[in-house]
């Protein structure tokens, strides 16, 4: 995984447990609630681009044979003669 992909999702852990304090909290301010969700928010929607951008990366990329698999499949035929 990348160094990107991991500071997201390290941040995206973070704010929700702020969430989750905050709204636990006696006082718990709407307002700072609201601010909050609205960065998991942006923060999630960034790390569902960078996973997209990484399948799209991964389907694209060129596939190689196996090296045992391309020699059976074209090796040469058994001379059928006599030596």
């Amino acid at each position: 995984m990348s160094r990107r992909f991991m500071t997201l999702l390290e941040r995206i852990s973070r704010v929700r447990e702020m969430i989750e304090r905050e709204q636990r909290s006696n006082a718990a301010s709407p307002v700072r609630l609201i601010r909050m969700k609205q960065l998991y928010l942006s923060l999630s929607e960034k790390l569902r681009g960078l996973t997209k951008q990484q399948l799209i990366r991964m389907a694209s990329a060129p596939r190689f044979r196996s090296e045992r698999i391309f020699h059976s499949a074209h090796s040469a035929p058994a001379y059928p003669g006599r030596w």
